[in-house]
């Protein structure tokens, strides 16, 4: 059993997908994207456009989907997730929403969460090396959020910035690495929240269907199947944890032998290898060499 991961914002790199967009369906994705007011050339965007949560959040979205036609002429997934902003392509994938609708979304997403940022200015940092018991801890006493359950020993912590250092110097107390992520705000905490609101607004009048795929929430780290139900995570999803760890754990449990990580970078193939040896993780690198064999 095979399951395509979609990673979010982080996972990004100057140049990303210029191969993918050389092919036809890289071609077709980003004509389509022209049609929807996207006029940009996702392999030519600068350091400096994608530090913009606006510009960088539809960028990865498309490598996402061009990757996802490339890899799905290879195998057809039997489950699919996402990575906070990779579970708009996880739903496009399973069908719950057509992938032009989800791209529009993810435009207004990411210019939401931009202007958030800017409103209530904020950071995430990466803790290494401390248990999620110790994690939560540290985070209730520096006075943050815990953000991304990332693997059994990396855990996201959000918050603003005096915070963060607050938390930093109490990780190195405690013998923890840090790692400061390459973010614009303080992303699935309360500072989200009225973005999330915003966004809940724009979701309402938008179909959500079943489905055809079996899909894992990141938000609940369970397999999602009613619409609706789905709908309303995705409301709350940019204010609310990212539970990685547990997602992997359901496709453990449902059989998953192999996962593909549809997008760019090998960020959920590290944390993936290192949170389960029962699934073979693949980046997107290793899919090609095997479309290169033929």
């Amino acid at each position: 059993m095979v399951a395509f991961l979609f990673p979010g914002q982080g996972s990004h790199e100057v140049g990303m997908g210029r191969e993918l967009f050389s092919l036809p369906q890289g071609r077709e994705v980003l004509a389509v994207a022209a049609e929807l007011g996207w006029n940009k050339a996702v392999p030519e965007l600068s350091a400096a456009e994608l530090s913009q949560t606006s510009v960088v959040q539809p960028a990865i979205f498309l490598v996402e989907w061009a990757a996802f036609l490339v890899a799905q002429g290879l195998r057809k997934p039997e489950a699919v997730a996402g990575h906070s902003l990779g579970e708009f392509a996880a739903l496009a994938a399973a069908e719950v929403l057509d992938w032009p609708t989800a791209f529009s979304l993810v435009i207004q997403r990411g210019r939401l969460m931009e202007e958030a940022a800017r409103t209530k200015p904020g950071g995430m940092l990466a803790l290494l090396g401390l248990p999620l018991s110790e994690a939560e801890s540290l985070a209730k006493e520096a006075g943050c959020f815990v953000a991304n359950l990332n693997s059994p020993e990396q855990v996201v912590l959000a918050g603003d910035l005096s915070a963060l250092a607050k938390a930093e110097e109490l990780a190195a107390g405690r013998g923890a690495r840090v790692i400061r992520l390459n973010v614009a705000g303080a992303f699935h905490s309360p500072f989200m929240a009225e973005a999330a609101q915003r966004f809940a607004n724009l979701l309402e009048d938008v179909t959500f269907r079943p489905p055809k795929t079996t899909f894992v929430s990141s938000a609940t780290g369970q397999v999602e199947t009613d619409p609706q139900r789905i709908k309303e995570i995705l409301q709350k999803q940019m204010a609310s944890p990212v539970r990685w760890v547990q997602t992997l754990e359901t496709l453990v449990a449902l059989g998953v032998e192999e996962a593909w990580e549809i997008g760019p970078g090998q960020v959920l193939t590290k944390l993936g290898r290192r949170t389960t040896p029962r699934i073979r993780f693949r980046a997107l690198t290793e899919v090609f060499a095997c479309l290169r064999e033929g």
